[in-house]
């Protein structure tokens, strides 16, 4: 048992995961906050209140669970996975909630890594007499929020990449058929991959093939992330799902130039947002935009392709993580995957690291990390 958890009872852990439990289920429907759960507990070990945080501008996982609680919550142990808030924003600080109600005990998976708390929150606690533990699955609540701690401390959105392909890597055959190339067990886990990022982003080419939706369809629950598409030219068909649903989510075209002049957010015009980057080149453009993204609140986005958007985000360095879908198909010809501008060697490849594996059915889904970013 290593440190962190020799001062944690297997209650303490149930607890936690509970509250971990709460902030899975809510990732989705906070962005741009990180997705939280708290579970209260009495002395005699009873969950008396547990909450997630809600959509940006609601109440915080704690107030929720504090609310639930009522008067039970004096003196009660609270579990939360991420540090409570010690400032103001669309909400008062969950400390002051936290204190309030008389809670006697806070153990935190994690600090939060937001300059406006990083740690004042559970300082706050101690100075005011509130019993404060933290570390218990710090590494598993991170990973809830990987997104948002990557956004926070490099102020660029998380961006990760989806491909769905044949085992020699193609996407699409011959005739530029690709449906459907993976299982749809595998296309429902895309579907929840999908939720947890504030963007899905597809080149103009793909929008054009294959009219994706770009929404998350969860069960009987759709998420809406924003929806952005890279143009050259800023033309996206006006019958596509893209145009005729603006209403349903934030619509964004990403339109590269080299008009230095007009590297703004343009004026939306039938739902839509026009986003100049003004810049040809195709690191400076998405360099510039995922600047502008993050400027504009977005702190996660899900790139799903077609080849020439995959490859541009990859090899020039701005993708964090990779989900490989891999269908037990060989079409021996058609498009790749990917397609780099510049071949790069076996001495100096892009790196995977942390890389699992999960087998679904036939398919074969690879996740990974890019361990030498350029940016």
């Amino acid at each position: 048992m290593n440190n962190a958890r020799s001062q944690f009872s297997a209650a303490d852990e149930s607890f936690m995961r509970r509250a971990l439990g709460l902030a899975d289920r809510a990732k989705g429907a906070t962005f741009p906050n990180p997705a939280v759960g708290a579970v209260v507990v009495d002395a005699a070990g009873r969950v008396v209140g547990e909450g997630a945080t809600g959509v940006c501008g609601g109440p915080h996982a704690e107030r929720r669970a504090l609310k639930q609680a009522g008067g039970a919550a004096a003196g009660a142990t609270m579990y939360v996975t991420l540090e409570p808030c010690s400032h103001f924003g669309r909400t008062p600080p969950c400390v002051d909630a936290v204190i309030e109600a008389g809670v006697g005990a806070v153990v935190a998976a994690v600090k939060d890594p937001n300059p406006l708390v990083n740690g004042k929150g559970l300082r706050r606690l101690r100075a005011r007499g509130v019993a404060v533990r933290t570390g218990l699955l710090g590494k598993e609540a991170a990973l809830v929020n990987e997104d948002f701690f990557w956004a926070v401390a490099n102020r660029r959105p998380w961006v990760a990449l989806k491909l769905a392909m044949t085992l020699d890597g193609r996407i699409a055959d011959c005739g530029g058929g690709s449906k459907w190339i993976t299982s749809a067990a595998s296309r429902q886990i895309v579907q929840d991959i999908r939720r947890r990022h504030g963007a899905i982003g597809v080149g103009s080419g793909t929008l054009a093939a294959d009219d994706p939706k770009l929404t998350a369809r969860c069960g009987r629950k759709t998420y809406y992330p924003a929806r952005i598409v890279f143009s050259s030219t800023g033309n996206i068909p006006k019958g596509s799902y893209f145009m005729t649903h603006t209403d349903e989510a934030r619509s964004i075209v990403v339109v590269k130039n080299n008009n230095k002049s007009k590297r703004k957010k343009g004026i939306e015009r039938r739902g839509v947002e026009y986003w100049y980057t003004g810049a040809s080149d195709d690191a400076e453009s998405i360099d510039t935009f995922l600047d502008m993204a993050y400027a504009e609140g977005i702190n996660s986005i899900l790139i799903e392709g077609g080849q020439r958007l995959a490859s541009a985000f990859l090899e020039n360095g701005f993708v964090n993580k990779l989900y490989l879908f891999y269908g037990g198909r060989i079409f021996g010809d058609g498009l790749n995957g990917l397609s780099f501008s510049r071949g790069l060697t076996v001495n100096s490849p892009l790196v995977l690291g942390d890389v699992s594996y999960q087998r679904i059915g036939d398919d074969l889904l690879a996740t990974g990390y890019i361990k030498n970013l350029t940016f």
